[in-house]
């Protein structure tokens, strides 16, 4: 008998069409892989939903926080928020079904806005970075007023949506032989602009950011850690001059003790505090690197050659792309607490406005400086 070819034979087996979960193997479809992503995805929906909400309410509804840079905190909030409600829920079922069951309108638009979504989390990240650097080390004195943050908010939108046209222009739906369903998908008629356009996400969409951010929280560090050596300095010297008249005037007198007391303490605080900036700086940059580079090399890959995560009949693409995208949506839970909730004010008003209880100031010690949010 001749042997009969992949065509015939799936004539043989469907002679109208299969599901792709049929025609190939993939991890995606274990109940083990279903379950956990069901557990972990719901995870960061519920945490990364109700975090973000709390940041953008609790800003709108006290004007206290209306800040400049809690301006930039808030877009990047809704950022967060348009991910967490189509792209956490989506994604995750398209991975597993390799299905496409919202229709093409749908198809543009979801696409257009989870790509609206990452570029503005990203940009508003640089924004943040950018701001805090001319705050305390590049000017000062010169702080950036509202109306400049509001144009600057306006044109990181158009920006994100500009970036986004050429994807949301070429998402539709295809349909593939002996393949049941319908797909979701880039449907390019240039290869070559296809990897340009590719290219051009990667650089602005990482490659750019990361450096931007990189840049000016070390700048930041750098200033701080001046700062926090000089005024260790400052009490080292005040110390000395303790024990000197304490010397001078025969023993150690209790208002000297106490003196000594305060400068040890005072001491121990400024070391905390560099030690908890030094952790929170460098926890910016590293959680923005973690969570965007995976997903943006394993696509980077998947745009080189689809076929590059097939080991034998095992399809690997999908589950390789659903762990690096579970990572980058770990951002909408980080990024709140990163960039809010560090905050005392803003972490006390976000409590009370998930509450929708009043909040009463009792005490104004503890002031909105730039410091302080570090």
């Amino acid at each position: 008998m001749d042997e009969l070819s992949d065509s015939e034979m799936l004539d043989e087996i469907a002679p109208e069409c299969l599901p792709w979960i049929d025609v190939r193997s993939d991890p995606t479809t274990h109940p083990l892989s279903v379950a956990a992503c069901i557990v972990l995805y719901s995870f960061v929906f519920v945490l990364g939903l109700v975090g973000n909400l709390g940041v953008i309410v609790a800003t709108l509804r006290y004007r206290s926080l209306q800040t400049v840079q809690n301006i930039f905190i808030v877009n990047l909030a809704v950022a967060d928020v348009i991910l967490c409600i189509l792209s956490i829920p989506l994604t995750p079922v398209t991975h597993i079904f390799k299905q496409w069951y919202f229709g093409e309108v749908l198809c543009k638009i979801f696409g257009a806005m989870q790509a609206i979504g990452v570029f503005i989390g990203t940009f508003f990240l640089c924004a943040i970075a950018v701001d805090r650097y001319f705050r305390l080390v590049g000017a000062p004195g010169r702080p950036l007023r509202k109306q400049d943050a509001l144009r600057i908010t306006v044109s990181l939108w158009w920006w994100s949506t500009g970036c986004t046209i050429p994807y949301a222009y070429h998402m539709s739906l295809h349909s593939y032989d002996r393949i049941c369903g319908q797909f979701c998908t880039e449907k390019w008629s240039s290869e070559t602009i296809r990897i340009y356009y590719t290219i051009f996400v990667l650089v602005i969409q990482f490659i750019v950011p990361f450096t931007i951010m990189t840049i000016c929280y070390h700048s930041i560090f750098a200033f701080l850690r001046r700062r926090a050596a000089n005024r260790l300095t400052s009490i080292g010297q005040q110390a000395n001059l303790l024990y000197v008249l304490a010397a001078t005037a025969g023993g150690d007198s209790q208002q000297h003790k106490e003196q000594l007391s305060h400068l040890i303490d005072q001491k121990k605080r400024v070391i905390a505090q560099k030690r908890r900036v030094t952790i929170i700086l460098v926890s910016m940059v590293a959680i923005f690197g973690v969570t965007s580079l995976p997903h943006n090399v394993v696509s980077m890959l998947l745009e080189h050659d689809q076929t590059i995560l097939t080991v034998g009949d095992t399809d690997y693409q999908y589950i390789a792309s659903m762990v690096t995208h579970f990572l980058a949506m770990l951002s909408c839970v980080a990024n709140p607490l990163l960039y809010a909730f560090l905050n005392p004010e803003f972490r006390e008003l976000i409590v009370s406005s998930l509450r929708w209880t009043p909040y009463v100031v009792v005490s104004r010690s503890w002031q909105p400086t730039q410091t302080s949010i570090l």
